[in-house]
């Protein structure tokens, strides 16, 4: 039988939620996504504890004072240590890469992440991860690519954000990198507060609010892009590569443990609205617009062309197409075009053509369009399209 815990009575909640988590202290329950997490009462006492004052150091003789009763005989260090371990287990963290907990050697704990949807009080540091295997090879053309991307994710941010001020342009620098360690790509979480971003040295999570960064925990020699979230806003879809050029989508949970190869032979992925399925592209050289399920199965090929490439696909509103940039590079010239894919149905129509089109593409909640245009000397530049249903 579990018994309440041990927190101060004037708790303005009885429900505490953090990330995909959820306390109830009055249950003395732990859940993940309506899941219970099974957990021993101690790890739960100190997790209580650590969320009375989210932000703040709470000392280990808070803790030893909090769990045991000062004529209790008990290993005290090697207990709270295990206690401490086991709370790190069950959120799925560790304490060379901490989501949840900061050790402050010697001292106590502090709790760092967002409770109830408002930032902790302390200030983080940014943590740095080991340096990972070389990244993908950097050619003209996915500069390019990469560029776009991480501009319309952060634009995007800034649409959602701003809904009521559709006409003025934030811009708003959210990495610093240096030129040998550039962000390769990134995407902004289903909520909005999150940056998952990659470089070469890993994959990192950006409190957008704060500042605050973290390195999302990845086995050795794990070189992968940041494509999208998934609706959870626990896991990341990523493409990952591995010598000589094979590439393969996976799954990521950013609390750590073993990532999930989804489809191999494929890149450039995109969840739809709902979370059921991906979008992404395949075959040879990304040649062909391919749709599967969230969990990898039923893989179908919706689009192909051997004389073109095509962008990363993004959805619609409703879930029911998906767009892309068809690039044609045939005689030395590019003749670039939107098209829009009635994946279910087997027909794909072309939107519009310009030969100044980007790879980069998003479907806006609105179902307006944003897409990119180069010049001559490779600047990009953000446009909107809005059109009618009826187009299609």
């Amino acid at each position: 039988m579990t018994s309440e815990l041990d927190v101060s009575a004037h708790s303005s909640s009885r429900i505490i939620r953090f990330s995909t988590f959820e306390l109830n202290l009055h249950t003395g329950e732990l859940r993940q996504q309506g899941q219970k997490v099974k957990l021993q009462e101690q790890p739960l006492q100190v997790l209580a504890a650590l969320l009375e004052r989210p932000g703040e150091l709470v000392t280990r003789e808070e803790l030893r004072s909090k769990l045991w009763p000062a004529d209790t005989f008990v290993d005290f260090d090697h207990s709270l240590n295990a206690a401490i371990k086991r709370l790190r287990d069950a959120l799925g963290e560790s304490a060379d890469a901490p989501i949840f907990i900061e050790t402050l050697a010697r001292r106590g704990y502090r709790f760092i992440a967002p409770i109830n949807g408002s930032p902790a009080s302390g200030v983080v540091e940014a943590t740095s991860a080991p340096k990972r295997s070389q990244s993908f090879s950097r050619t003209h053309r996915i500069a390019i690519a990469v560029s776009s991307l991480i501009v319309i994710a952060v634009l995007v941010w800034a649409v959602w954000r701003l809904p009521s001020r559709p006409t003025e342009v934030v811009e708003r620098k959210l990495t610093a990198s240096l030129s040998e360690n550039s962000v390769s790509s990134a995407a902004v979480s289903p909520d909005g507060k999150y940056l998952a971003y990659a470089d070469n040295t890993g994959i990192y999570l950006k409190l957008i609010r704060t500042g605050e960064t973290h390195p999302v925990p990845l086995p050795a020699d794990f070189s992968a892009h940041v494509e999208d979230w998934f609706p959870d806003g626990s896991h990341l879809l990523v493409t990952r590569q591995e010598p000589p050029r094979k590439l393969s989508l996976w799954s990521v949970s950013i609390f750590g443990g073993t990532p999930r190869v989804l489809a191999n032979n494929a890149l450039g992925g995109s969840l739809s609205p709902d979370g059921s399925h991906i979008a992404f592209r395949g075959g040879d050289s990304g040649r062909e617009e391919w749709v599967m399920r969230s969990d990898g199965t039923d893989q179908i090929k919706v689009a192909a062309d051997k004389s073109s490439f095509v962008g990363q696909p993004t959805w619609s509103p409703d879930g029911n197409r998906i767009a892309y940039v068809r690039m044609d590079f045939a005689y030395h010239t590019q003749q670039s075009s939107v098209e829009i894919n009635e994946w279910q149905n087997a027909r794909a129509e072309t939107l519009f053509s310009d030969n100044r089109l980007g790879p980069a593409l998003y479907w806006l909640p609105n179902g307006r369009l944003i897409y990119t245009f180069g010049d001559e000397e490779n600047r990009l530049f953000l446009q909107e399209l809005e059109f009618a249903e009826s187009f299609l």
